[in-house]
């Protein structure tokens, strides 16, 4: 019986996603840097108020940071396992980028041929 609940896997993934950076989720390479301003953070919107124009509440899980290009920068996971990479404007609240993983899709097992292991002989032997 699996007793991981949804929104631990969703957070387990995200955080092997952010650790990795593999594949698709990769959203800016180092010479696509994403410059937002030069305005000094006396005059930038607090991460409280960051939070609320980029409607944090709607996701499960939120992380914020600081961009190296000073931007509010929100990497999230919506509730169908999305992952969502924003950077917003830290004066004006506008998106400057977003970029969305969708969740991995589950792999079918494959039928091998064998009989599978019931603990009854197959019919006919």
């Amino acid at each position: 019986m699996n007793t991981t609940t949804p929104i631990r896997s969703t957070t387990v993934w995200l955080f092997a996603l952010l650790a990795g950076w593999g594949g698709l989720a990769m959203a800016s390479t180092p010479t696509e840097k994403v410059v937002c301003t030069q305005l000094p953070r006396s005059q930038w919107m607090s991460e409280q108020q960051a939070r609320a124009a980029f409607d944090a509440p709607r996701y499960l899980l939120v992380r914020f940071k600081i961009s190296r290009g000073n931007c509010h920068e929100f990497y999230a996971v919506e509730k169908d396992g999305t992952v969502v990479e924003a950077y917003r404007h830290p004066v004006t609240g506008e998106t400057v980028r977003l970029t969305r993983v969708p969740p991995p899709t589950p792999v079918a097992p494959q039928p091998t041929g064998q009989p599978e292991a019931s603990g009854t002989p197959p019919a006919g032997r």
